[in-house]
């Protein structure tokens, strides 16, 4: 279904322009710790090899 807009500009007084476009100087969350532990578990390594094995099969399938 179509639809047609007969006005599709939006007209902003001053004041709300004003709003829209001011900057805000805040710093939001200081003194976090961001430190990622990456951790090799057997569940990936078994994720890894399923997918080997996953890939392996579609070349034989398409070749």
């Amino acid at each position: 279904m179509k639809h047609e807009t007969d006005n599709s500009k939006v007209y902003l007084d001053h004041e709300e322009l004003n709003t829209l476009v001011s900057q805000v100087q805040e710093t939001v969350a200081t003194g976090i710790n961001n430190e990622v532990k990456n951790t090799f578990s057997a569940a990936d390594l078994w994720n890894i090899q399923r997918m080997k094995t996953r890939i392996q099969r579609r070349r034989t399938l398409w070749n």
